[in-house]
């Protein structure tokens, strides 16, 4: 077992119950997240960043949103939460920025919250708090950030933020326990699951174009959904290759947009495949709905780490579907999907194991009703909103009673788990 895995999360909650009593009692906390982005830009980030802000004040922690405008026109929103939005100062790599605006409201900002989140990776925000930022810290540790050079660079600063950290958010083991940073955050962390709200998305109706389409193409095969942009480290291509082993048992409808939508077509065309593998393109919340309820099972097939979580896998589970996804290195997906627990993990790349696996949930019902059940059952413990934002809501209040007597951080046990990768 992973020394982070659920079992051994107990030490990380060392509550004093009497102090965090009091503060339920006497007042609100205030938390400012720090994020680069925030809807209506979209991404897996935001889209956890707004569940955060929705949750919260539920548990009266109120948590304003820090963030930098991407240059679209912001619509007014009447949202129980604050969103500042900073100019970039300067934008470069398509999604990077440096905003000197972003750095002066963070100090501006310091005296009227009680503590900060901040979503990683994020250069500016941590420079930011590390010079103006005299409240606690708790930081949600996403991903590592991927180009060596300036991850490199950026050594410092992550260094000095963990330390300065009350508390360190992964939302699997995985993501702790292999980061570059793992020496500097593992003594500090705390696995959280992302929260998911089931509600963002309607209720399914089956009234949708969309689902009339996909019906027809099924018909009375088995359908394997998946969900994601449409960029090489999904492995949409694997899917497609796995179809030649489909034996009419099973179908794969593909929903998203995205650079290698032509070429996969063309893959699809040429393998002769139309009526196994379908590419809707993207869809509405509506047209998502009804696929997660006509869909058999989930299906994951990524090929590298830069899938760290995979989102898609959740979406499933929470319309109680099993999921096929692959065992990454480095990243927490099959730690969301767990074999023989939620659904089946194949090595990535593998297009004929991916292939049996996907028709042996389609052959064998005993099987599928076990996983099925196992899907619905982890998404209510370890991603549904509720939960989740209870043990977010738990671990601030902890942070900020921890504070007023003095402590720095929660008093956290250092976990003896797998020696940490190198930091670099």
């Amino acid at each position: 077992m992973s020394s982070l895995d659920e079992d051994w999360r107990s030490p990380y909650w060392p509550r004093r119950e009497a102090a965090q009593e009091q503060i339920q009692l006497t007042e609100s906390i205030k938390l400012l997240q720090l994020a680069k982005h925030f809807s209506p830009d979209t991404g897996g980030i935001e889209t956890v960043t707004q569940s955060i802000s929705e949750i919260l004040p539920v548990h009266g922690i109120s948590a304003d949103v820090l963030c930098t405008a991407t240059g679209r026109a912001y619509p007014p929103a009447d949202l129980p939460y604050r969103v500042i939005r900073c100019q970039p100062t300067l934008r470069f790599g398509g999604n990077k920025d440096v905003s000197l605006d972003y750095m002066r409201q963070v100090r501006a900002l310091s005296p009227a919250y009680d503590l900060a989140l901040i979503h990683m990776p994020n250069p500016v925000a941590v420079a930011a708090a590390l010079a103006a930022w005299k409240k606690p810290i708790i930081l949600l540790w996403h991903a590592d950030i991927p180009q060596r050079a300036i991850r490199a660079l950026c050594t410092p600063l992550d260094r000095a933020v963990a330390r300065r950290s009350a508390a360190i958010i992964g939302p699997t083991p995985v993501h702790l326990e292999t980061s570059y940073r793992a020496a500097a955050i593992l003594p500090k962390g705390v696995v959280i699951g992302y929260p998911f709200d089931r509600t963002r998305l309607p209720p399914a109706t089956g009234r949708s174009e969309v689902a009339a389409r996909v019906r027809a193409f099924v018909r009375e095969r088995k359908m394997a959904l998946s969900i994601g942009r449409l960029v090489p480290y999904k492995g949409f291509d694997v899917l497609i290759e796995a179809a030649r082993d489909f034996d009419g048992k099973v179908t794969a409808v593909v929903v998203g947009g995205g650079p290698l939508l032509e070429s996969l077509q063309a893959k699809i065309a040429a393998e002769g495949l139309e009526h196994s593998v379908l590419l809707t393109g993207p869809i509405g919340d509506d047209a998502l709905a009804d696929l997660l309820d006509i869909a058999h099972m989930g299906c994951m097939p990524s090929v590298t780490a830069a899938e760290m979580y995979g989102v898609a896998q959740v979406e499933a589970m929470a319309f109680g579907k099993p999921v096929v996804s692959t065992r990454l290195e480095r990243s927490g997906v099959s730690y969301v999907n767990k074999h023989e627990v939620t659904g089946l993990v194949v090595e990535p790349g593998d297009a004929p194991a991916l292939a049996r696996a996907l028709k042996q949930l389609a052959d064998d019902p005993a099987l599928y009703r076990r996983l099925a059940a196992g899907a619905a059952a982890s998404f209510a413990a370890d991603h549904d909103i509720g939960p989740i934002g209870r043990r977010y809501a738990d671990l601030i209040r902890d942070v900020v009673a921890g504070a007023r007597d003095g402590r720095s951080a929660p008093a956290i046990e250092p976990p003896t788990g797998p020696k940490p990768v190198a930091d670099r």
